[in-house]
C-alpha cells in the first residue's frame, strides 16, 4: 500500500483485510486501493481465501477438529433405566450384546482414559471416572439405573458396592466373581446377586446331557429301542413340520422328546420344524428305526444310559458333576491333578487315559479344561475313539467355538455367553436360572380312566406330556398302538415315557 498507493496502513487495518478475505465478508470497512496491481492482488486474495474456505477447511481442519472432539470421553450422562457396568470384560461384553438385543441402554464406567477412548472408538457407551467415587456414580445417574454390574478386582468391587449402597440402598448390585470363594465378602458388603461364570457354564453343560432314568420294575421289550436321531441338512425330514411327517403312522415311531439348539422339549409340539439343529429322542422297533434313519440320512446314536465322562475337574467340571450326580447318570472324572472327586489322573488328550476311563462306553463326554487348544485335541481324540457319544465342550474364548465344532463337538458353550445371558436374567428377572439336566422316565401304570377310549380321543400327550410306548394286556405287550383304532380295556397297563414333571 505504501509503494503502490502512497498510503501508510496500520496493523489493525492489515488484519482487517486478511480476515475479510478469509471470511469472504467484503471490504466495506477498508478499500482505498486504486492501482491495478493492488486490485489484482486483492482478487488473488479473494480466490485463495475461497479455496481455503471450501477445500482446506473440510479436508484438513474440520476432520482434525472432529477427531479432537471425538476423543473427549464424557464424565456424565443423561440416561434413565440403564445398566451401569464397572468395568469392561469379555463377560460384560456378552451382557452388552444381550442388552442391545433387548434395546436396553447401558454405560461402562472406566477410570483409565486411554482404555475409555478405545472402548468409545469401538462403539461402546462409556463415561470416564472411578466408580468408587460417589460423584462419579451420581454423574452416571445411579438413582435412575436399573442395576449396577461390577467385575474388577475384589477390593475395588467391595468399595464400589459400599459407595452404591450409600447413595441408594435400593440399587441392585450384581457381582461377577473371579473367585467363588470370595462370595461371602460380596454378600456381607451388600451385593444383591453374585455370579460365578465357571459354575454357571458347568450347569449349562450338564443341561445338555440327556439323562434317562429307567424304573427297574419296567421292562419294555427286547424289540424296542430308544435312540437319538440327528436330522441331517438336506435329508427328507429336514425343514419338515413334525406333525406332517406321520412318523407314528408310517414308521410306528413314538417321539419322546427333541433337543433343539441345546434346549430339550418333551412332549414335542406338532408345529415344530425339524432342522439340522434338531435331535429326536424316539422309541420303536429296530427295523422301523432303520427305515426312519434312512429318511433322516443322519447318524444314529444308541442311547447308552447313565455313562458320562467329565474331562477336566475345575470349577465348571465340579458344577457338572454336582448336577449329574443328583440324577441317575453314572459319572466318571478325569483330571491332570489328583484331587478329591477325580477317578483317573492323566492327560485328557492321551488315548491311554481315555481308554482307562472307558471312553468307548460313554454316552456323553463333557470337556471343561482351561486351555481351548488342549480342548481341541481332546475333542478330536474323543470323537475318534467314540463316534456315538454326545460331546459337549466349554469354550473359554468365543473365537474358538467354531473350531471346537469342527473338531467333532456336538455342542459348544462359551463361558462369556452363558455369563452374559445369566446376567441379563438377573437384571430383568424374566428368566429362570440355567436349567438342570433333563430326565426322561419310563414307568408302567394301570390304564385307569383311559379304559374305553383311544389315544386320539383321550389325547394323553396333550393332557399329561407323556408318550405311550407299549400297552400291556393279559401279560402280552402290544407295541404298535393305532391312536385312532386301538381302544383301551379295563385291566390294561401302559408303559409311558416322559419328564419328571409329566410322569
Amino acid at each position: 500500500m505504501l509503494y503502490f498507493e502512497g498510503q501508510q496502513v496500520t496493523l489493525a487495518q492489515s488484519i482487517q483485510v486478511v480476515v475479510e478475505s478469509l471470511t469472504t465478508s467484503g471490504y466495506g470497512g477498508f478499500a482505498p486501493w486504486q492501482s491495478d496491481f493492488m486490485n489484482y492482488f486483492i482478487l488473488w486474495m479473494n480466490f485463495t481465501g475461497l479455496a481455503l474456505l471450501f477445500i482446506a477447511f473440510p479436508v484438513f481442519f474440520i476432520p482434525a477438529l472432529k477427531d479432537v472432539m471425538g476423543k473427549v470421553v464424557p464424565r456424565n450422562i443423561t440416561k434413565t433405566n440403564h445398566v451401569i457396568i464397572c468395568d469392561y470384560s469379555s463377560y460384560t461384553e456378552a451382557l452388552i450384546r444381550e442388552l442391545d438385543s433387548r434395546n436396553k441402554d447401558y454405560v461402562i464406567i472406566e477410570d483409565e482414559e486411554e482404555k475409555a477412548k478405545e472402548l468409545m472408538e469401538t462403539g461402546f457407551k462409556v463415561m470416564l471416572g472411578d466408580p468408587e467415587q460417589k460423584e462419579v456414580l451420581e454423574a452416571a445417574r445411579i438413582k435412575e439405573a436399573t442395576a449396577v454390574v461390577i467385575h474388577t478386582d475384589i477390593y475395588k468391587n467391595i468399595s464400589t458396592i459400599f459407595t452404591v449402597k450409600n447413595i441408594d440402598t435400593e440399587a441392585k448390585v450384581i457381582a461377577i466373581l473371579r473367585d467363588e470363594n470370595m462370595q461371602v465378602y460380596y454378600d456381607l458388603a451388600g451385593a444383591d446377586m453374585s455370579i460365578a461364570p465357571r459354575q454357571l457354564v458347568g450347569q449349562s453343560l450338564a443341561a445338555q446331557v440327556p439323562a434317562v432314568s429307567i424304573n427297574d420294575s419296567v421292562e419294555i421289550d427286547n424289540n424296542i429301542e430308544i435312540v437319538e436321531i440327528d436330522i441331517e441338512e438336506g435329508s427328507e425330514l429336514c425343514n419338515q413340520i413334525i406333525g406332517r411327517t406321520n412318523l407314528l403312522q408310517e414308521y410306528n415311531i413314538n417321539i419322546i422328546g427333541a433337543w433343539v439348539k441345546g434346549d430339550f422339549q418333551s412332549p414335542v409340539h406338532v408345529d415344530l420344524e425339524l432342522s439340522s439343529d434338531t435331535r429326536l429322542l424316539v422309541a420303536g422297533i429296530s427295523e422301523d428305526l432303520e427305515n426312519l434313519t434312512k429318511k433322516a440320512e443322519a447318524k444314529t446314536r444308541d442311547f447308552i444310559r447313565n455313562k458320562v465322562l467329565i474331562l477336566g475337574y475345575g470349577q465348571s467340571g465340579k458344577a457338572v458333576a454336582e448336577v449329574l450326580r443328583d440324577t441317575s447318570v453314572s459319572v466318571k472324572v478325569v483330571d491332570i491333578e489328583d484331587k478329591e472327586g477325580v477317578d483317573i489322573v492323566g492327560d485328557v488328550r492321551d488315548p491311554e487315559t481315555l481308554n482307562e476311563i472307558g471312553i468307548e462306553e460313554a454316552s456323553a463326554i463333557i470337556i471343561t479344561i482351561r486351555d481351548d487348544t488342549a480342548a481341541l485335541f481332546a475333542t478330536l481324540m474323543s470323537r475318534n475313539m467314540n463316534n456315538r457319544a454326545n460331546i459337549i465342550v466349554r469354550a473359554n474364548d468365543v473365537d474358538d467355538v467354531q473350531k471346537l465344532y469342527q473338531a467333532g463337538a456336538d455342542y459348544v458353550q462359551s463361558l462369556a455367553t452363558v455369563s452374559g445371558r445369566m446376567l441379563a436374567s438377573c437384571i430383568f428377572e424374566d428368566e429362570t436360572s440355567i436349567a438342570a439336566s433333563k430326565q426322561i422316565n419310563l414307568i408302567q401304570l394301570p390304564v385307569g380312566s383311559l379304559a374305553g377310549s383311544t389315544l386320539a380321543r383321550s389325547d394323553v400327550r396333550a393332557e399329561t406330556g407323556c408318550t405311550v410306548l407299549v400297552v400291556v394286556r393279559d401279560g402280552e405287550k402290544i407295541l404298535n398302538v393305532d391312536p385312532e383304532e386301538f381302544e383301551f380295556k379295563k385291566g390294561d397297563e401302559v408303559i409311558l415315557a416322559g419328564t419328571d414333571k409329566s410322569t
